[in-house]
């Protein structure tokens, strides 16, 4: 380990020399507050230097109970990683003036509270991991560097990894949300569910999916699906469940059907506080099952579904480069129980007709459709939730939304 000091050092005796001088920061610097480790340095301005910064926890200052379970911990890293990116974006998101790099790069969280990489949280630190692009005056080290290292990352860490850089109702609101959400999943099978979405849920999506549609119609269900979860924080929260089993969605045209659907789709992860989908809970196994023509097939078994095709001589270990449209999605279905789905989620518009009703097939081609299908993969534990507006498909089902 070397110290600031040292750091100052190594960056005055590099400016102006050749950029290969950079490799002399391999190494951990132990400044004030927190400690800067160098884990790769790039070779030249085209690369991207790896990076990481480590506060104590006495410096960081976070309670210890919001990070002293998995859940919470995993809530909390994503946070930070959010709170790094906005900071990151605003002391280095572009180039320091008269040189090349300057930039600070962690890679930028979607509305998903997930474990992120970028933020690690261990018994003894805090530790951010991110890649700056080093300044540079043509191919030489830039005076900048200690612009960049000293002041506008130490502006970052202020912002992002001390806990006095938070309102701290917000950190608990993250924190609880993504508590409640994962109690809510985790009782999904014990009230006979595979998704859960709540009164007040927000469906619909701007065109970047990164925020509600502005002025949508919260959801709300029907009395016969109403399911109340008693969660860990807060009120109570009620709202439609659906049930293991065979559902269909149906509608008319713009109803929101297909909203509903990706809502459901994307249940099978939380949602950060204001998402809208913060309590749109699904099976964490769902799949969702389209029609890929011209895939390749390579020993599955189909044979549940098709008894005889010239496509394949075995449908139990159907092998070919390229499979029909139909064929390609019973593969799916076949690979999705296979890896333990017990969720499969289908939208006529992304099917292929012949695989979801009968009527479309040629005398040749035995295939038994996946409405036909509900029941008996509802005795292996296997739900359907189906975008449709046949009728036929309609009757067969155990719920209709």
């Amino acid at each position: 380990m070397a110290s600031e000091e040292i750091l100052q050092k190594t960056l005055k005796n590099a400016d102006g020399k050749p950029f290969q001088k950079y490799k002399g920061l391999q190494n951990n610097f132990v400044l004030e507050n927190y400690e800067i480790i160098f884990d790769d340095i790039q070779n030249d301005r085209a690369g991207h230097t790896a990076m990481r910064v480590r506060v104590p926890h006495k410096k960081a200052g976070f309670p210890a109970d919001m990070y002293d379970t998995k859940k919470r911990e995993i809530a909390l890293r994503d946070l930070i990683a959010r709170r790094f990116r906005e900071a990151a974006r605003t002391h280095a998101r572009s180039p320091i003036p008269k040189t090349s790099g300057g930039e600070v790069y962690i890679p930028r969280p979607g509305q998903e509270i997930l474990e992120r990489g970028s933020i690690a949280i261990t018994q003894y630190f805090v530790e951010a991991r991110f890649t700056v692009d080093l300044p540079a005056d043509g191919n030489k080290v830039s005076a900048m560097a200690m612009n960049l290292l000293l002041e506008r990352i130490d502006r970052i860490v202020s912002e992002s990894m001390y806990f006095s850089a938070y309102k701290q109702s917000k950190v608990y609101n993250h924190l609880q949300t993504y508590e409640n959400a994962e109690f809510i999943r985790e009782n999904l099978k014990s009230k006979g569910l595979v998704a859960f979405l709540a009164d007040g849920a927000v469906l619909p999506r701007r065109d970047d999916d990164l925020a509600p549609m502005i002025d949508a119609v919260p959801f709300s269900c029907s009395d016969d699906l109403r399911v109340v979860f008693d969660v860990p924080y807060g009120e109570p929260i009620a709202g439609a469940g659906i049930p293991k089993g065979f559902t269909v969605i149906s509608g008319n045209s713009r109803s929101g059907k297909s909203t509903l659907m990706d809502a459901v789709y994307a249940g099978v992860y939380d949602h950060i506080p204001g998402d809208g989908r913060e309590y749109v809970i699904t099976s964490p196994d769902a799949a969702f099952i389209i029609s890929e023509p011209n895939r390749p097939a390579d020993s599955v078994d189909i044979s549940a579904f098709v008894k005889g095709t010239p496509e394949f001589e075995d449908t139990s270990a159907a092998k070919r480069e390229f499979v029909s449209s139909p064929m390609s999605e019973l593969l799916s279905v076949s690979e999705a129980v296979e890896m333990g789905s017990e969720l499969l989620l289908v939208d006529e518009e992304f099917s292929n007709p012949c695989v979801l009703r009968k009527g479309f097939l040629a005398d040749d081609e035995k295939i038994t459709p996946l409405s036909d299908m509900g029941s008996s993969m509802g005795e292996q534990g296997i739900s359907m939730i189906m975008i449709s507006g046949d009728e036929s498909v309609i009757r067969s089902a155990d719920t209709v939304l």
